[in-house]
């Protein structure tokens, strides 16, 4: 079962789909399904409401009678599968694209810098950018910070052609925008992973610039020390992809040749 990123919210995503390509050739069903209140899905949006993913996830596993029913989540979908995996033993196995091992926060600290890197510009932006960031974080936890010169400074910024990089509101939030927030950014993904007791198979890409590759493995030998087969796929993007846009190759292989051993 296909679980999803933050971004890729329909069953017609290009990753899904290529599991559809790839995997019943090798005698190995895929479920994928719209994100509750996207695409064809009703309810309200849950892009973000963990527990909620995880507990649409478990009840779409029970529709299906097949013994072996395991989770494969990319980006955002690799902290839903072990979610899953932790808190149902219906959940045979977890294989994550780009498991991020450190908070949402964190990584979107990382991925602020990477792709405004990637979108060309300087040092000086990146650093305007991460100092929204971590001020708008003081805001958000109430720690000390100027208010007035953040609302300040975030309205400014919505006029610069890089603010679609920042991936902040344009101003600070109410007490349940903070709780909402909270909730999601600070998600701690270690102690889940430590908690899954099934085999797993986690997958990074070398070039990736949404996910520290480096301490998202460090958090999942923590958790899991060599119980978990970790593959670091070279020139890989995010989702697998290579600089030509195909597929990586070698995690074709690895995933068909893992699950079918299972």
């Amino acid at each position: 079962m296909a679980l999803h990123g933050a971004g890729m919210g329909t069953r017609d995503y290009f990753l899904y789909e290529h599991l559809h390509a790839l995997l019943p050739p090798a005698g190995i069903g895929v479920v994928t399904f719209d994100r509750r209140g996207e695409g064809e899905s009703t309810g309200d949006a849950s892009r973000g409401r963990f527990q909620v993913q995880v507990e649409d996830a478990l009840a779409i596993r029970e529709t299906i009678d097949v013994e072996t029913v395991g989770m494969w989540g990319v980006s955002q979908g690799g902290w839903i599968a072990p979610l899953a995996a932790a808190q149902s033993d219906r959940v045979a196995f977890v294989v994550g694209v780009a498991s991020t091992g450190v908070t949402p926060s964190a990584q979107m600290m990382y991925a602020t810098a990477e792709q405004l890197r990637l979108a060309g510009y300087g040092e000086d932006v990146v650093e305007r950018a991460l100092d929204l960031r971590r001020r708008f974080e003081d805001s958000i936890h109430d720690r000390r910070v100027d208010e007035e010169a953040l609302r300040s400074d975030l309205l400014a910024a919505l006029d610069e052609d890089w603010f679609s990089h920042l991936w902040l509101p344009p101003t600070t939030l109410d007490e349940e925008g903070k709780g909402l927030w909270i909730e999601e950014m600070d998600f701690d993904p270690e102690p889940v992973f430590a908690r899954v007791r099934v085999p797993a198979l986690l997958f990074f890409g070398e070039r990736d610039s949404w996910t520290p590759v480096e301490p998202s493995v460090e958090a999942w030998r923590r958790a899991r020390g060599d119980e978990v087969e970790i593959v670091i796929v070279p020139d890989a993007e995010h989702e697998m992809t290579l600089p030509d846009g195909t597929f990586a190759p070698e995690y074709e292989r690895r995933l068909v040749d893992w699950l079918a051993a299972l």
